[in-house]
């Protein structure tokens, strides 16, 4: 079949109608002069004009050839198959598996440099006129350029600079991207190429190669059997951690391969430090987990990894974390009831007690000089009314990330705590605390949730509450988000935790003023609110953030005072990046870039440490199963596709596999020759026409 590559130029084939236009106006007049009879004269006058009519006629037709022959080599002419010709040029897409979990090792080495010799063997097989795009699969969606064709000297270059990723491989968006380019691409061959370890967990999501012209090849690479071990999570149970005091951290470590596995080693570090390393077993298929127990002497940032003995792949054996305790956080109480003196001194015993917060205690009408933001919790004794000002303050304060806690008194206001503390708090007052009562009867607690962090550090014979006093309790109930951590008798809400704009809001129902309960004198009172500061002051879902490579993150920071420079974010290879901070709802926030690679990111502003966080490899990167190349194959929709096999001459199959032969030499070289022949007769044709 004939055809042609560049058919927009055939349009200016109307040019070889130029030579005859000319021809056709410069036809000049003869003017006829009158002489005397000369028969023979005239006889071969005739027969010289016409074969100087004939020569000037040929050469208008060589003119309008070579014009179409130069046309027709612009429009780059084609046939599928011939003896003539050169070879067609190729377009050809390489897309270039750099994710995790090419970077593990076979009989052969290193799986990524393989696939990198492979892949530089195939460009090999390009010549001068062909285009080819190289497109890393990982990582790609963070490439700032459209890919583009280059030569295949330009595509190598661009392999040597590819390195090893930490996200999974985008296969969906990759042939996304090869087809757009293919379709604007102008020679006969287009062709893609795939350089995969085949992970089951990246087939694409679209049969998007059905029904498109470009050829599939698949370059084999050499994979073997998955026996591969993995940490896919660290976990603190939402504990609270204080300096001194033993914590639990579990890793949860997953089995992919066929075979059970025994006395494999895991180790905890912690600030560079080998704190402690146990062997576990674990069978083919399944996950286990293993558990420390350790502690940290000193407040601050501390980060740490679990470890794995090595195996062939080795970039899931390391789970990285972090957690930060506070150096001191500061309090503040606002007495709107008998009970508020009682909770600032179970806060604050003695000034010579060494605590990890301080604290401040105010009355409602002394507001006025206080700035909320220099504390990290706010008590609420009471609940007092407060003015719409302080409201508004107080509102804006807890939405900015700062802790609230609320307890309910006999001066609690209840038209006034249900339009303004309702939503904040998921709870509804439908009658308040009575102050005619009598002591013949009271409440205490029914239930408490023990796994909460509040009290999980509390130890109560066979788990029953304390029994502690109410003899007034208002009614209400829980709306919203709202979970209720303790309840009392009559199945009644006595502390309540909800969310508002991010941060912890505690609302304790019963009344705490002396003469409406005796909870202020038992001896659960004073750890009981300090247990609720210590809660209230400590980012616990911090401990379980889990952040991958390679993911849009976004840490939220406190820091006193106006920001006057950029912060600086450096990176576990010690790399060091400027970030220009913003605020959002009274909170500074900080858009991580890059976080592409696993490990520790610490930032610091004016020298000083601010936030540290812990970057992992995607989990989906553990599981290194492999899909057969038909599976893959029928997932991208590719009706037809090739196979390159390991230790193929990649030259010569390919060669055999490609179509098509293009002309343009051919018609240039035609071109060429008339050229010359039309030189030559339009000397002849000027040397007769002088004579």
């Amino acid at each position: 079949m004939f055809s042609f590559l560049n058919s927009t130029i055939l349009f200016a084939a109307a040019a070889a109608m130029i030579p005859l236009i000319i021809h056709l106006f410069s036809k000049r007049r003869v003017k006829i002069v009158e002489f005397s009879s000369l028969k023979h004269l005239k006889q071969m006058q005739r027969r010289q004009v016409r074969r100087l009519k004939i020569r000037q006629l040929l050469l208008l037709l060589l003119r309008m050839l070579i014009i179409l022959l130069v046309v027709l080599a612009f429009a780059r002419p084609t046939i599928e198959s011939g003896a003539i010709g050169s070879h067609a040029s190729v377009s050809a897409v390489i897309l270039f598996d750099n994710s995790a979990s090419m970077n593990r090792y076979v009989a052969d080495g290193n799986l990524f440099d393989i696939a990198r010799k492979k892949t530089q063997e195939l460009l090999d097989t390009f010549g001068e006129a062909d285009q080819v795009s190289v497109i890393p699969l990982s990582g790609y969606r963070e490439e700032t350029a459209t890919p583009l064709f280059t030569s295949a000297a330009t595509a190598s270059e661009k392999l040597k600079q590819v390195e090893i990723g930490y996200q999974p491989a985008d296969l969906q968006s990759a042939l996304e991207t090869s087809l757009a380019l293919l379709d604007e691409a102008q020679n006969l061959n287009k062709e893609i190429y795939i350089v995969t370890d085949r992970q089951s967990s990246n087939l694409p999501e679209e049969r998007i190669l059905s029904g498109t012209g470009a050829r599939l090849f698949f370059v084999d690479l050499p994979l073997e059997r998955n026996d591969n071990l993995g940490i896919t999570a660290v976990d603190f149970g939402g504990q609270l951690i204080m300096p001194g005091h033993d914590f639990d951290l579990t890793a949860t470590i997953t089995n992919y391969g066929n075979e059970d596995r025994s006395d494999v080693i895991a180790s905890l570090f912690i600030d560079n430090n080998r704190l402690a390393q146990t062997a576990f077993s674990v069978n083919a298929g399944q996950e286990t987990t293993v558990r420390f127990a350790r502690s940290v002497s000193q407040t601050g940032f501390h980060s740490g990894y679990v470890e794995l003995s090595d195996d062939k792949f080795v970039t899931d054996n390391r789970y990285y974390f972090s957690f930060h305790l506070p150096q001191k956080f500061n309090l503040l109480v606002i007495n709107g009831d008998r009970s508020g003196p009682f909770m600032s001194l179970a806060l604050s015993p003695s000034a010579s007690v060494n605590q990890y917060w301080s604290m401040k205690e105010v009355s409602p009408e002394m507001l006025s000089g206080v700035n909320f933001r220099d504390y990290d919790v706010v008590f609420l004794a009471g609940t007092p009314v407060l003015s719409e000002v302080y409201l508004r303050r107080l509102k804006s304060y807890v939405k900015a990330g700062n802790s609230l806690f609320l307890s309910c008194g006999p001066q609690t206001d209840t038209d006034h705590f249900n339009r303004h503390w309702s939503e904040v708090t998921s709870v509804v007052i439908d009658e308040p605390i009575r102050t005619d009562f009598s002591r013949a009867g009271y409440y205490t607690f029914l239930s408490i949730d023990f796994d909460h962090p509040i009290f999980s550090v509390f130890r109560f014979e066979d788990n029953r509450p304390p029994e502690v006093k109410f003899y007034t309790l208002p009614k209400m109930h829980v709306t919203g988000d709202g979970r209720v951590l303790a309840r009392f008798t009559g199945d009644r809400p006595a502390l309540v935790e909800s969310t508002y704009g991010g941060s912890k809001i505690l609302t304790f129902t019963g009344p705490m003023a002396p003469g409406f309960s005796d909870i202020t004198s038992h001896a659960f009172f004073v750890p009981f609110v300090s247990r609720l500061a210590e809660y209230l002051a400590s980012d616990l879902s911090s401990f379980d953030v889990q952040l991958y490579a390679g993911e849009n993150i976004t840490r939220s920071v406190s820091l006193k005072g106006s920001v006057n420079a950029p912060l600086e974010m450096s990176t576990p290879d010690s790399s060091v990046f400027g970030i220009p901070p913003e605020e959002k709802q009274g909170a500074l926030v900080l858009r991580a870039r890059p976080t592409d690679r696993p490990g520790i990111y610490r930032v610091s502003y004016l020298g000083r440490e601010i936030d540290r966080f812990a970057i992992n490899t995607d989990p989906s990167e553990c599981n290194l199963a492999r899909s057969d190349i038909d599976q893959m194959a029928m997932a991208m929709g590719a009706d037809d596709y090739n196979v390159l096999e390991t230790g193929a001459d990649l030259s010569g199959v390919i060669a055999e596999m490609r179509f098509g032969k293009e002309l343009w030499q051919l018609f240039l070289w035609l071109a060429v020759i008339i050229i010359l022949v039309e030189i030559l007769l339009s000397r002849a044709t000027t040397s007769k026409d002088q004579s």
